[in-house]
């Protein structure tokens, strides 16, 4: 067992928990934004992880080189939760019941007002949403995609013939082959991120540097969208259900992204011809940029740090002053 993964005394002495669940097919992005999430708040405080998958569990292990953060294997029924506690599921899970019963103050990330829950803060920074959020003089909102973690824009510098191809991981990587060959058609060479999975995963620097000089991108609608968006990269939006398919509608509606629908009915000359309409278009391509670029500014990461802060001063200021 990594000694960065203690099952015992899970949490103790650190302020905030950080509840998220992915596997190699579905929540990759999860998992990443709360990484990015906890590595800010590192500076400040103590933080513990706990994976509700052991592909989850092992993505952070091998993340915290470092050491900085704890990672526990989660136990509902008997852990005693820090203060503050963070969720970002996929779907609704009883964890929030556990949650309330420790008193600890719940923020809780979502993506379209999916797996809403009884917590006090709900982080939303999706573009749209499927299900609306009820008002509740209980709880803080705090919707659009000036809040969406995504990781420090780059600098758009020399553009290159490449075009970046991020699918995520499992089954919707599969794709990548599909529009590699796209991209060879065009004269551009395709580089191709993974998941959880993949022969060979590319590195923050690696994924940097494709984003400040690839011509273009092809997308999943998920979390990485926005990335690309922050950084004012021209992308073509690919969507592998009908979930993704309204991310990638209201994005295409605001003028940020080519919508290439959903992937079970794209035919592969209709990747074709948006991929040349990128390359012939230098003026849509721009546009699209700059309208992204409006939309995601990338400080939703230094917006959320900061609302996590104030609910956590919050937090001991309960402590600190109720009755003994």
């Amino acid at each position: 067992m990594s000694a960065s993964l203690k099952p015992e005394s899970p949490g103790a002495g650190s302020r905030i928990g950080i509840i998220v669940d992915a596997n190699p097919s579905l929540g990759y992005g999860h998992v990443v934004r709360c990484l990015r999430l906890a590595n800010a708040l590192t500076a400040d405080t103590a933080v513990t992880f706990y994976p509700l998958s052991e592909s989850c569990q092992d993505f952070l292990v091998n993340a915290n080189s470092a050491g900085k953060l704890e990672i526990c294997k989660p136990d509902f029924e008997t852990s005693v939760f820090p203060p503050l506690v963070i969720t970002d599921l996929r779907e609704t899970h009883g964890i929030t019941a556990a949650i309330h019963r420790n008193g600890s103050t719940h923020i809780s990330i979502h993506d379209l007002g999916l797996a809403q829950c009884r917590s006090d803060v709900v982080i939303d920074g999706s573009v749209t949403t499927l299900f609306p959020y009820a008002p509740d003089k209980n709880r803080t909102l705090f919707l659009g995609p000036q809040y969406m973690v995504t990781r420090e824009p780059v600098t758009r510098g020399d553009i290159t013939d490449t075009v970046l191809l991020t699918f995520g991981g499992g089954t919707t990587s599969k794709f990548a082959l599909k529009a590699s060959e796209e991209a060879w058609n065009c004269g551009l060479m395709p580089v191709t991120t993974g998941g959880f999975i993949g022969s060979s995963p590319m590195t923050d620097q690696e994924f940097a540097r494709t984003l400040a000089t690839c011509r273009f991108a092809i997308s999943g609608s998920g979390v990485t969208l926005y990335d690309l968006l922050a950084s004012g990269v021209p992308t073509i939006a690919v969507a592998f259900d009908r979930i993704q398919l309204r991310t990638a509608d209201a994005f295409y509606e605001r003028g940020a992204v080519l919508s290439a629908g959903l992937v079970e009915r794209l035919a592969p000359a209709a990747l074709l011809r948006c991929c040349i309409e990128m390359l012939e278009n230098r003026s849509m391509a721009q546009r699209l940029s700059q309208i992204g670029q409006m939309l995601v500014d990338g400080k939703g990461l230094s917006r959320v740090v900061e609302i996590v802060r104030r609910q956590l001063w919050l937090t001991s200021q309960v402590k600190t002053y109720s009755v003994c």
